[in-house]
């Protein structure tokens, strides 16, 4: 296995370094063993791994590894010279195996250089820009002239050897100089800087055997066939060396053959060698190819770490294995005493009752002796000369054991045969003779107890052994479960951390905070206020939302609008509404209070004169539409990244669907509680909105021009007293004109990330949409006056829309027969009166020259009409908006519609016609098609047509329901309101509470891997996730809420009281 760079690995890596490298600044340096290093290198919306082992390999890489804690002190040298140096160049020194990396300099230096050997045990320097040497890896001496240590210069010129090209008259010298046993692919390699690889691939392009003996079998003459074709391939082997360095080459990575398997039954494949090109030797072997040779390297040493850990992983396995083994033979083993313990007093007590009167004999014997005040050793000495005569009982005692008043007897068995299996113990034997003699045991007596007395002493024993036996396997049973569960608990995680992961590129909106709200709408916020800032600045487009709450440290909250022309949906700003004000003083004050929305030309930079907005705060200008209060719960979950292979599967799981433009709720409409009336100070986009609706409906007759004069000038006496009492609102730069507006309330609330400017002619209940709640009296009575006065804001029914609304016909009916009929030009608000919509209210002036012959005119007409009709008219006159708004939205529908169907059919006759020539090969394409989907439906695989892959975002490859048929990447942690999260798998609750951050990333992990229908793969993905990502994702200072959780505080109370 190749394990080490070549001379042409390191001209191919250069040429990638080179490419992705140059430019960037270092970031910072890591440890990751004490020969590898980690260079971080990193520029706006860009960021590189290199990873950089001494002597072995260079190479970017995409996987993360464990780096230590501290750093070493080579580490902090380089820290603390390189850190946010910009690097200007790589190159590679002549074409040996040496890598100079050139950085710009400091306030110290001018510049410095690494110098990354591959030779040998390797080295990595530090020099400045003259190549005096700062600090090395290593301190080595290669001959008596040079020595590398800090203080010496790095001399380039004699340590680098230039690449050189085959010459014919150097091969020959070569070849006739090769000795009798010589290889040509040694001498080949030997004495040129091809490397073993290439030479061998230079031989064979030559049709030559590399492992033939040059001096025997290759003719080296000036017109021998064979030195011709070996220096062709040799001089196609300069040309490759020089294309690796000037272009990034392809990497290949050579398997070996194995017959392994993996656990799926596939075949296990077994890296073997990486090269910058597909030589000759290993076109017949199996390979695999990669874009770049440096993908390729951080694959096949990335893999072989891989394995290490493997193989780590599967001894500590072992030794857990041999552990518990060793537990259960020490409990096997304490059992079993147990039990040999208990047959032993059983087997004494009955040996007493079977030589009752001998055992009382001596142990009377005995007792009188002492109580005589015999001496010990006199009395020893008589029972050794009474068993020399051969007494009975003397020849029974086997020895004293006066200091615990006990004696030691030999007592016969006359069960010997039956026993025989139950005595274990070969302590008790006192031996067996050849001659048949009885078999004997020792037992201890009391001699102050009778000899009834000392078998209930030893059944007594028996009865406590048997107790302490039983509770002995209870405690034994217990310790190896919670052994085995520990050992097992132990395996699992190492199981799942034995891996080299991939670093994940994150998405951009990351950086800030975000979540996807369940109609599958983008919302960011800032974390801090040079987030707020950014996010306004570079983020807030016009078909956005901006949200906000009137707290101190609320976050200016983004609702990308993914749909443009159609309005955010009423949940998604709630939701993000609940963002904003848990992300400020009210989350960790547990106060219960609304955000509101404004729309994003209403979000401005520009303080009025006098004030000053700091960093990450905004004017806001016009109306605030606020939202309903908000309850403080939020949530944390899990998102999955999806392959595109398993997209199809949840094309539609989060995706908001509006049906039709009037159903969509427009910020006018006071049907939803969510949704307020705009502001009166954007007259001008009202007025446009106007004409359009007006030009918009046909059939406007002169009656019908009539009666909304007629309905202007009835209602103008009462709008005209509501009109000098409301003031109008005004924007900051028409303040110094509005000179009867002094009841105007200009305070302004000062916030550290938004100041606002209150809008004057917002009434106190508007926060809370009470406005809309009234219905249609209130907004007439509210605004009325100055929409009906101007003109500028309604869209006129004609008269022949209100006759046939009086004979039962709908406004759809209504609309469909009107959009065959010419249109007839409505009147439009006048230029100069929707310039001065603004300016506060005049007293009503005297009616010009023909006004008033009109006005007569006009009651003339309708003198004859009653109350009640006058009344109706009035009523249809002043019809639900929204109902006007739905009749105007379906006819500009209906006339799209039609259009979309008339350019739909010319397009499919155009692609009829050739179609038809080759309407065969179409019928049999299709056909194919549906076989193929059928085979995939069997399968459960869903297959997205090209039209649906191209609707889809970012966003529908992010699952937070994935099923077990799905390829999942990676999991990326969610901290979102609770309602934006109900459909998640992986989620839990939390409120306002006292627990940190790391402490409730970790109680909701363990939850999620606890989770009873989660697979191995999912949990395998958030065990994988990063602490320092979950952690910043969470919100701080919560309590999770969990049944789970109340559970085992339950459980863990019980058994504390059982305890």
């Amino acid at each position: 296995m190749k394990q080490r760079f070549s001379a042409l690995d390191v001209r191919a890596t250069v040429a990638n370094l080179k490419e992705r490298l140059i430019g960037l600044r270092v970031q910072n340096i890591y440890d990751v063993t004490s020969k590898t290093f980690l260079f971080k290198f990193s520029k706006p919306d860009s960021k590189e791994l290199v990873l950089i082992e001494s002597g072995i390999r260079l190479h970017t890489t995409q996987f993360a590894r464990d780096k230590s804690a501290m750093p070493s002190h080579f580490c902090g040298k380089l820290r603390k010279h390189l850190r946010t140096r910009r690097l200007i160049n790589v190159r590679q020194l002549g074409s040996d195996r040496i890598v100079d990396f050139e950085f710009a300099g400091g306030e110290l230096h001018a510049g410095y250089h690494i110098i990354v050997e591959f030779y040998a045990s390797g080295n990595i320097i530090l020099t400045d820009q003259d190549y005096h040497i700062l600090t090395l890896l290593r301190v080595v001496q290669p001959n008596e002239n040079v020595k590398m240590a800090i203080g010496e210069v790095y001399d380039t010129k004699a340590i680098a050897r230039d690449f050189q090209s085959v010459q014919l008259e150097k091969l020959q010298s070569v070849l006739k100089a090769a000795g009798p046993k010589d290889y040509l692919k040694k001498v080949i390699n030997t004495n040129f800087d091809y490397g073993p690889s290439l030479s061998e691939h230079a031989i064979l392009r030559a049709d030559l055997d590399p492992n033939m003996r040059v001096a025997t079998d290759m003719d080296t003459s000036d017109g021998s066939p064979k030195l011709q074709s070996l220096l062709g391939t040799l001089e196609e082997a300069d040309k490759l060396i020089e294309a690796v360095g000037s272009t990034v080459p392809k990497g290949y990575i050579i398997l070996k053959d194995t017959d392994r398997k993996n656990e799926d039954g596939s075949d296990f494949e077994l890296y073997d060698e990486f090269h910058p090109h597909l030589y000759e030797q290993h076109k017949s072997k199996k390979f695999k190819e990669f874009d770049t040779f440096d993908a390729a390297v951080d694959l096949f040493f990335s893999e072989i770490e891989s394995q290490k850990l493997e193989m780590k992983v599967k001894t500590q396995e072992e030794n857990s294995v041999k552990k518990l083994e060793a537990v259960k033979r020490e409990q096997m083993n304490r059992i079993q005493g147990l039990e040999n313990l208990q047959m032993t007093n059983v087997r004494k007590a009955q040996l007493i009752e079977f030589n009752l009167q001998m055992v009382d004999a001596a142990i009377m014997i005995i007792r009188n002796a002492i109580a005589t005040g015999m001496d010990w050793r006199e009395l020893e000495d008589l029972v050794k000369n009474e068993q020399k005569h051969g007494n009975a009982i003397a020849l029974m005692i086997d020895s004293l054991k006066l200091e615990s008043n006990e004696i030691s007897l030999r007592l016969a068995d006359p069960e010997f045969e039956d026993s025989e299996d139950s005595s274990d113990d070969s302590d008790s034997e006192s031996g067996e003779s050849t001659s048949g003699e009885k078999k004997t045991a020792k037992v201890d007596v009391d001699i102050y107890l009778t000899a009834f007395a000392n078998a209930r002493k030893y059944y007594d024993q028996k009865k406590a052994t048997a107790a302490k036996h039983e509770k002995t396997i209870a405690a034994s049973t217990r310790a190896m479960k919670s052994a085995e569960k520990k050992i097992k608990q132990e395996l699992k995680e190492n199981k799942i951390t034995a891996t080299v992961s991939k670093i994940r590129k994150p998405f951009w909106f990351e950086k800030f905070l975000w979540f996807i709200s369940t109609e599958s709408y983008l919302v960011i916020a800032g974390r801090d206020m040079q987030q707020n800032e950014l996010l306004v600045k570079r983020y807030l487009g016009k078909d956005d939302i901006y949200v906000h709450a009137d707290l101190h440290g609320a976050a200016s909250v983004i609702i990308k609008n993914s749909n443009p022309g159609h309005e955010i949906p009423p949940t998604t700003l709630h939701q993000a509404g609940i963002m904003s004000v848990c992300q400020s003083k009210a989350w960790e004050a547990k106060i219960v209070t609304s955000a509101y929305w404004v729309n994003p030309d209403q979000v401005s930079k520009s303080a009025p004169t006098g004030e000053y907005l700091t960093t990450g705060s905004f004017m806001i200008r016009g109306k605030k539409n606020y939202l309903p209060p908000v309850q403080l719960v939020y949530g944390f979950g899990y998102l999955f990244k999806l392959d595109d292979s398993s997209l199809g599967n949840h094309i539609k799981e989060r995706r908001y669907v509006a049906t039709d433009d009037s159903d969509v709720q427009n910020t006018e409409s006071g049907d939803v509680p969510l949704s307020v009336t705009p502001p009166v100070e954007d007259m001008s986009e009202s007025t446009d909105a106007a004409k359009e609706g007006t030009i918009a409906e046909t059939n406007a007759s002169a009656s019908a021009e009539s009666v909304d004069e007629q309905a202007s000038e009835q209602a103008s006496d009462e709008d005209s007293e509501d009109d000098s009492q409301t003031p109008d609102q005004t924007t900051s730069q028409d303040q110094s004109q509005a000179d009867d507006s002094s009841d105007e309330d200009d305070d302004e609330m000062a916030f550290p990330d938004t100041q606002v400017a209150q809008s004057t002619g917002e009434n106190t209940y508007d926060k809370y949409n009470l406005e809309s709640l009234g219905g249609e009296d209130s907004d007439n009575d509210l605004d009325g006056g100055s929409q009906q006065a101007t003109g500028a804001r309604k869209s006129y029914i004609t008269a022949k829309q209100r006759r046939m609304l009086k004979k039962g016909k709908t406004l759809d009916d209504i609309e469909v027969a009107s959009a065959d009929d010419k249109p007839a030009p409505a009147p439009k608000p006048s230029t100069k009166k929707s310039n001065k919509e603004n300016e506060p209210p005049k007293p009503p002036l005297a009616p010009s020259r023909g006004k008033k012959g009109k006005s007569k005119k006009i009651k003339e007409k309708y003198a004859d009409q009653d109350e009640e009709e006058r009344e109706l008219r009035m009523e249809l006159l002043a019809a639900s908006k929204k109902a006007k708004r739905d009749a105007q939205t379906k006819v500009e529908n209906l006339a799209r519609q039609l259009a979309k169907d008339k350019a739909k059919k010319e397009f499919e006759r155009k692609r009829a016609e050739p179609a038809q020539v080759e309407s065969g090969q179409q019928e049999n394409a299709a056909q194919q098609s549906e076989e193929i989907k059928q085979m995939l439906k069997e399968e459960n695989i869903n297959v997205l047509d090209a039209d649906e892959m191209a609707n889809l975002s970012v966003l529908d490859s992010l699952t937070a329901q994935p099923i077990p048929e799905d390829m999942l990447h990676f999991a990326i942690p969610v901290c979102a309101p609770y309602t934006a999260l109900l459909k998640y798998k992986y989620k839990v609750k939390i409120v306002p509470g006292g627990m940190k951050k790391g402490k409730a990333v970790k109680q909701c992990q363990t939850l999620f891997l606890n989770h009873t229908e989660g697979t191995p793969r999912e949990k395998e993905l958030i065990k994988s996730v990063p602490d320092m990502e979950s952690i910043g994702t969470m919100i701080s200072k919560v309590k999770v809420m969990s049944p789970n959780i109340e559970a085992e505080k339950k459980g863990g109370k019980k058994i504390n009281k059982k305890k």
